[in-house]
């Protein structure tokens, strides 16, 4: 380059000195001047300009003694070197403007390269034009490999032999099929294999050449994962199925043989008669006793596992929260020596029956069960906090330390001994669950003979989750 550069400089100067009067005199260094374009900083034309002006100058002195009018000499080599310089100026412009577009692509080009999706150009005849690093780890081809043939080469069949004819009907009908929406299509690696693609296409228009870029992503992985998820999702149906199955099962089962003891021991008694004595009898009674929480247990343990997985269109009937509240007292079994204090807040709100009923009838049943005394006072309240309301249930019981507060809402879970308390020691841990798959939120704030205070958070917009 350097050695071109110079052989132009000396072939330039060689005319400029041959022909005195300037009739090439400056003009004979423009090929000089532009074998700046070869040399990588475009201000090189700026160097070569001045150099060649700087020889043109000295060349008009070297020929002083030409015949010729120096004034007209003068005149030809100021012209021509205005002439080199308004060349340099635009091959400058030339190059900055070539290297600007050059950086623009290669920016461009490294935003497309950098993509997770593959990005592909094609011309109105679907030839490609562009073809990403992206497309390539996802098809398997190189971009030389690509790039001239038509693009539907990556497309297995039937795509393969509609794609032309779908691109002629777009042509002269103008009709959209694809553009603008993602959809979910078919590709052919390089290898012959068919994978599922995302495929979204837009239309543009440069320079007037109609062009179609396709955003494509290799989807196999979240296909195969959709697929495990519903293979899991009906496993998890098939196994509720059976456990419901299962439970009802149980329970019919189990209580046949209860109620045959039940009914036996009664018997047994009867026939007896006054041959048994005190301690007998107290037995007989224990055993019943333990007959008759057995059934409720096997009561509490099937509704537990139905919670969630049973359509039931109670939960989709409401009523007054005051009407509520009353067949909750009513089915509480509220004993004549304690008091219930309502809020007024009740009459105001309209409440789903289910499963609030079950819920409030297990905190009041709680409250009372596990009271140390025959006159204790309980507490309803309700706040409407916008998008949920908040249930309090307080009463002025012994207390639950606060170690236990997780414990409590756990299944068969009771800080009673099951002979001093009557229950599964379930009704806590329905609550909960009714609770969590409703959006809502049942804690405790309690202490050792302080009384217990229960609090609910509940959406007003009840979803089952």
């Amino acid at each position: 380059m350097f050695i071109v550069s110079a052989a132009l400089l000396l072939l330039g100067g060689f005319f400029d000195f041959i022909t005195p009067l300037g009739v090439a005199a400056g003009i004979t260094y423009v090929p000089f001047v532009l074998s700046a374009i070869w040399w990588r900083s475009p201000y090189t034309v700026f160097t070569f300009a001045a150099l060649a002006t700087l020889i043109t100058t000295a060349a008009y002195f070297a020929i002083a003694g030409t015949a010729a009018e120096m004034w007209m000499v003068l005149t030809n080599r100021v012209l021509s070197t205005l002439a080199l310089w308004v060349i340099a100026a635009v091959v400058f412009y030339q190059r900055k403007t070539a290297a600007a577009l050059m950086q623009n692509e290669g920016r461009l080009r490294t935003i497309q390269d950098g993509t997770a999706e593959g990005i592909i150009t094609i011309d109105g005849m679907g030839k490609v034009e562009t073809f990403n690093l992206s497309c390539e780890r996802i098809f398997g081809f190189s971009q030389e490999e690509v790039i001239g043939r038509n693009v539907k080469m990556l497309m297995p069949e039937p795509y393969h032999s509609e794609h032309d004819g779908y691109l002629c009907r777009y042509r002269r009908t103008g009709v959209k099929r694809v553009f603008g929406i993602g959809r979910e299509v078919q590709g052919r690696r390089k290898d012959g294999s068919v994978f599922p693609l995302d495929l979204s296409v837009s239309e543009v228009d440069v320079n007037g050449e109609r062009l179609f870029i396709g955003m494509v992503r290799d989807i196999t992985d979240r296909i195969a994962k959709e697929r495990e998820r519903q293979g899991f999702v009906e496993k998890l149906e098939r196994s509720n199925k059976e456990l419901d199955e299962f439970a009802y099962v149980a329970s019919h089962d189990l209580k046949a043989p209860l109620r045959v003891i039940d009914n036996a021991s009664r018997w047994l008694e009867e026939d007896l008669g006054g041959g048994l004595d005190d301690e007998s009898r107290e037995n007989m009674q224990l055993l019943r006793s333990r007959v008759a929480r057995m059934e409720r247990l096997l009561d509490d343990l099937l509704e537990y596992s139905r919670i969630g997985r049973k359509e039931d269109e109670r939960y989709s009937k409401t009523q007054p929260g005051s009407a509520l509240i009353e067949d909750v007292l009513l089915l509480a079994g509220k004993p004549d020596g304690f008091t219930v204090n309502v809020s007024p807040g009740f009459a105001d709100i309209q409440l789903n029956r289910m499963p609030l009923l079950q819920i409030f009838v297990n905190l009041v049943t709680n409250a009372i069960k596990h009271h140390h005394r025959e006159d204790g006072s309980i507490s309803l309240g309700v706040e409407d906090n916008g998008s949920e309301l908040c249930f309090t249930v307080r009463d002025d019981g012994p207390g639950v330390s606060p170690e236990f507060h997780d414990r409590i809402f756990k299944m068969f879970q009771t800080l009673k001994s099951r002979d001093q308390v009557e229950g599964s020691g379930m009704g806590l841990a329905v609550v909960a669950k009714h609770a969590d798959r409703f959006g809502g939120k049942i804690t405790i704030d309690s202490a050792v003979g302080a009384g217990s205070t229960f609090r609910l958070t509940w959406p007003k917009q009840q979803t089952p989750v």
